[in-house]
């Protein structure tokens, strides 16, 4: 079969529903959850935000940066949508909100392509294709500081992008097209056509820039395909002093063997003196762009390459790294800025049997009978048991690292901690000397939202608090948790109306405070009864960081508020322009190269909406 033909049949099995029989009914119908969450406005809109509730605080200040995704068709899985992003602007007096399209090439190209060959597809609900064009990069995973008014916005499946924070308009990629390699195993990346003006590129969906030194640290991986192709797998340690090109190395085992990722990496660390380089969970199976929808289920393990910047010598090509396995799996984790005695201190999610990665496909089974209704088919499918917070420790020795066991700790709380999400804290995505609070949005579980097929993949997963036929069948609503770290414990928390869902939760510090614990809580909420009856039901709710339990100090809305499944959000004492002389790569270059190899409505869409916007 050749490769054209491949990738069609892919596109045409990916499209077909799952056959079933039978009249069972959707148990949406008796449901709290708000389905407007499925969706979201595909237009920009800008309003002040009008209290439903309390008093807005005579010390809150700045702007917070908030992503999200925008389902454009049943099955998509939510977080990976359209990308938007919404900056909320608060005063004493008022606050209001701008929100924008996140305009990436692929997307811009998306709305106006309509021949078969340069349409994009959505392969396994997860990523959209395009035959003639590559792959799609929506650039909605995370906002980032950079410092110097300049802000970045991340993407595990794409090129992370710089953003103007007054206009909300992406000003350059980090990179030149041709410093990003592709992420496709060998045999893929030779079939590729050359014509492909978005290739492949898997990095983290957390770089970090770190304000100290100046510097941004990343990763670049691929090669091989979860757990095939392991020779071939690669990952590239990039460090960029945020104007030139990119220093970069190969990462290498203690065994003299290219390091790889099987599943994802979505969060990268950074202490005074090391570079800690994971493996999440989030696995997209390899079968499911065929169509094909069983589930491997994650392994209860976080891999991890760490690597001493001591190492890291301009001109060479490599750089060692120890690895291990810590026990637990975790999506967002964090770490101790400082790293004194060669100790490092982690911060993390206990998954447990979740996978983050799968959505609910549309009239698939549910555990508790019923199907999967064509309204939330793409939201995420429920944890298949309770999760939790966890501590752990490593000791980087001479030439190797090792855990100190006896320090690690986890909690679980059967009440509070299901599907545990996004983390806030202060000055978020730049570690603190010393972690000492940290907040978690906790989304929540619902019976309505176990599909059949992901149950079975984990009934036998290791460490369950309940097991398949104990789990819960009501609701257990999203939770704000307050993580104390000094004593690891829950030390507060708030628990939502079971109609809402709660996500991006964002520290903002107070006005002349200091502490990590003296400010608010900022986050995103959708209700299926809005507050007060009035408007959308998406609404800001903000909460004093030290007393989470009181309930909100207060709640946003307005009627031209219309977000969907958010993601990352980032607080910032002030904005201004970007400067006008920071750094541009030459995106253009990379498109003018390749522009009389595409159709003419690909030229016309090139030349009239995106190359302007880069020039």
């Amino acid at each position: 079969m050749d490769r054209r033909r491949f990738i069609q049949t892919a596109g045409v099995l990916s499209a077909l529903p799952m056959v079933s029989f039978g009249h069972e009914q959707s148990q949406l119908a008796g449901s709290s959850f708000p389905t407007s969450i499925m969706r979201g406005s595909l237009t920009e809109a800008a309003d002040e935000l009008t209290l439903l509730s309390g008093q807005l605080p005579d010390d809150i200040f700045g702007h917070v940066f908030m992503t999200e995704g925008i389902s454009l068709e049943e099955n998509q899985l939510t977080p990976n949508g359209r990308g938007a992003l919404t900056r909320v602007d608060f005063s004493p007096a008022q606050a209001s909100f701008t929100r924008k399209l996140i305009n990436t090439p692929s997307a811009i190209m998306q709305e106006h392509v309509t021949a078969p060959f340069d349409k994009f597809a959505l392969l396994g609900g997860t990523v959209y294709f395009s035959m003639n064009l590559g792959f799609m990069n929506y650039c909605n995973t995370a906002p980032n500081y950079m410092g110097n008014n300049r802000f970045a916005l991340s993407y595990e499946g794409g090129i992370p992008f710089e953003f103007d924070a007054t206009s909300l308009e992406l000003v350059t990629p980090i990179g030149e097209v041709f410093e990003w390699h592709s992420s496709l195993p060998p045999f893929a990346d030779l079939l590729a056509p050359d014509k492909w003006l978005f290739p492949q590129v898997r990095t983290t969906g957390h770089p970090y820039f770190d304000l100290e030194s100046q510097e941004c640290f990343t990763i670049n991986y691929g090669g091989n395909m979860g757990e095939s192709g392991l020779r071939n797998g690669y990952i590239r340690l990039i460090r960029w002093d945020l104007s030139g090109p990119f220093d970069s190395w190969q990462v290498i085992g203690r065994n003299g063997e290219n390091a790889y990722i099987t599943a994802t990496s979505h969060s990268l660390s950074v202490t005074r003196n090391h570079i800690l380089i994971f493996e999440t969970a989030a696995r997209v199976e390899n079968s499911r762009i065929m169509g094909i929808r069983t589930v491997t289920p994650q392994k209860h393990r976080t891999p991890v390459w760490i690597i001493r910047k001591a190492d890291l010598h301009f001109g060479q090509s490599m750089v060692f790294a120890d690895y291990l396995e810590l026990d637990f799996d975790t999506s967002d984790i964090m770490c101790n800025y400082n790293d004194d005695g060669d100790i490092i201190t982690l911060y993390g999610q206990y998954l447990g049997a979740m996978d983050k990665s799968e959505p609910q496909f549309d009239w698939e089974s549910l555990y508790f009978g019923g199907r999967v209704d064509s309204d939330i088919a793409g939201y995420p499918a429920a944890p298949v048991d309770v999760g939790g917070l966890v501590r752990a420790r490593i000791r980087v020795n001479a030439v190797s690292s090792e855990e100190i066991k006896g320090d690690f700790e986890v909690i679980r709380d059967e009440s509070l901690c299901w599907d545990m999400n996004d983390p806030a804290y202060r000055g978020h995505f730049q570690f603190p000397e010393r972690f000492e609070h940290i907040y978690w949005a906790a989304v929540g579980y619902r019976p309505e939202h176990l599909v059949k097929r992901v149950a079975k993949a984990y009934e036998d997963y290791p460490g369950r608090l309940y097991e398949n036929d104990t789990l819960p069948q009501t609701a257990v609503p999203s939770a704000l948790i307050h993580m104390d770290c000094t004593r690891m414990v829950i030390s507060d928390s708030y628990q939502f109306p079971e109609d809402c869902v709660m996500r991006t939760p964002q520290f903002m510090a107070r006005r002349g405070s200091n502490a990590q614990d003296e400010g608010y809580i900022f986050t995103a909420v959708v209700r299926k009864n809005p507050s007060n009856g009035m408007f959308t039901g998406k609404e800001f709710w903000l909460f004093d960081a030290k007393n989470l339990s009181r309930g909100p100090v207060c709640i946003l809305g307005s009627a031209k508020l219309d977000f969907a499944t958010t993601n990352h959000a980032l607080w910032v004492p002030e904005i201004g322009p970007r400067p006008a002389l920071a750094y541009k790569a030459d995106l253009n270059s990379h498109f003018n190269d390749k522009l009389s190899c595409h159709s003419r409505q690909v030229q016309e869409v090139l030349t009239t909406y995106v190359m302007p916007k880069f020039e």
